[in-house]
């Protein structure tokens, strides 16, 4: 069947305007009421159109697009639930059915999920790419591709550390998903994980036990678990410690008795550490921080590296500390700028007493900040603002001190 929004949709796709596409067929006005289906064309404009807009008008039978639409939607649950196997293998099988199809509604589905796919793949550049397409067609959604193109381009901005825009597109696909009555515990986890980057921790836990249930329901222990360390990050966050470690110790057992879960031992054992530490029980938190760095195994040790040094020059174990810190930087490397090298060299700056210097003040103000800004690592600038703040004090620039105290109070509002 033939309908406005096809025929919008086609003329879109080969790039043409309303008048180039209807010249010496129709008026551009008709053309329009055309496109908005406020009007039924007669057979023989229609006939035109398509010739000009190369749309297919050969009937496919509605069980092969039913069919087709049911692997669609099977392809993408492969994609969410990582099924490496049959992820690619489906993809280069729908894209050849997909040659054969003009159906615009099972079109703008693959394409859609097709970003997911892209995104799956890291080829970001690609996914960028189908969602600027996309937009150009936007007027031919439905209530539910909208649902979907909000929570892929949340993904798509998240993976680019965009986390503010990541969560308007998150909670505008959440939205939506109570209007379809979609149940989707995944895109609820994101929320609890995202607000969770920004520290909106109330936010953070309520959206984390939401998921926790669903994914419990499913028997997705993995999910399961990224939802418990979310738990044991809030409860911290909160000052309700032994509520927090209860939740990493359900996390812990569940992840020791299943081989298959055994990967997430050290982000468990990290995130358990960081809240020892924040409960001021450094001997506990240097226990289980150091069983999470032989579990890492070298990979991604920097940020349990640095808590580390930073447990020892809370205990004023000087000597350690110093140690801990000379093995991050050494890992991190002093040219590319991480979250994880700007904690050791504050760390560093107050071993050796230097909170006071030019230098301390320029590697924050000009290294630190706009490094963090850049990523919308909220919560460590919020730490940095106040550092800044509370030196600019010390040396009675209180027109600079009040600067940084006014950016420390909109992040605080935000979370508001």
């Amino acid at each position: 069947m033939i309908d406005g929004k096809k025929i919008y949709f086609y003329r879109i796709k080969k790039g043409l305007t309303q008048k180039a596409a209807c010249e010496g067929i129709c008026s551009v006005s008709y053309l329009s009421k055309i496109e908005n289906n406020s009007i039924t064309a007669s057979p023989e404009i229609l006939q035109l159109l398509c010739e000009r807009l190369d749309i297919e008008t050969s009937h496919i039978s509605e069980e092969f697009i039913n069919n087709l639409k049911k692997e669609i939607y099977e392809w993408y649950q492969d994609i969410k639930y990582r099924n490496e196997e049959d992820v690619h293998r489906k993809f280069e099988e729908l894209q050849t059915q997909m040659t054969h199809v003009d159906d615009l509604g099972l079109v703008n589905l693959f394409q859609i999920f097709s970003v997911r796919y892209f995104i799956y793949k890291n080829d970001l550049e690609k996914a960028k790419e189908l969602l600027d397409k996309l937009t150009e067609v936007k007027k031919t959604y439905t209530t539910e591709m909208e649902f979907y193109i909000f929570q892929f381009t949340a993904h798509y901005e998240y993976l680019l550390d965009n986390h503010k825009s990541a969560l308007y597109f998150y909670k505008k696909a959440y939205f939506l998903s109570s209007k379809l009555s979609i149940q989707d515990p995944d895109l609820i986890y994101q929320l609890a994980n995202i607000t969770g980057r920004l520290g909106y921790f109330s936010q953070s836990h309520f959206y984390a036990k939401t998921a926790l249930e669903a994914f419990n329901a499913e028997a997705n222990y993995a999910k399961s678990i990224d939802c418990h360390i979310i738990l044991g990050v809030t409860y911290s966050r909160l000052k309700d410690f032994e509520s927090a470690k209860s939740h990493y110790l359900v996390a812990l057992n569940a992840a020791t008795f299943n081989p298959a879960l055994k990967i997430m031992l050290p982000n468990i054992l990290h995130n358990m550490g960081h809240s020892y530490f924040q409960a001021e029980q450094y001997d506990e938190a240097l226990s289980v921080l150091k069983e999470s760095l032989r579990k890492k195994k070298g990979i991604n040790t920097a940020i349990t590296i640095g808590l580390i040094a930073h447990n020892y020059y809370m205990k004023d174990d000087v000597k350690e500390a110093k140690q801990w810190i000379r093995k991050g930087i050494k890992i991190t490397g002093e040219e590319n700028i991480t979250a994880g090298y700007i904690r050791l060299k504050i760390l560093e700056f107050k071993l050796l007493k230097l909170e006071q210097t030019e230098e301390y003040r320029k590697f924050i103000e000009e290294k630190a900040i706009p490094f963090l800004e850049k990523k919308q690592d909220r919560l460590l600038l919020i730490e940095m603002y106040e550092e800044l703040a509370i030196y600019y004090s010390n040396k009675f620039s209180y027109k600079n001190a009040n600067h940084y105290y006014e950016k420390l109070n909109q992040l605080y509002k935000e979370s508001l």
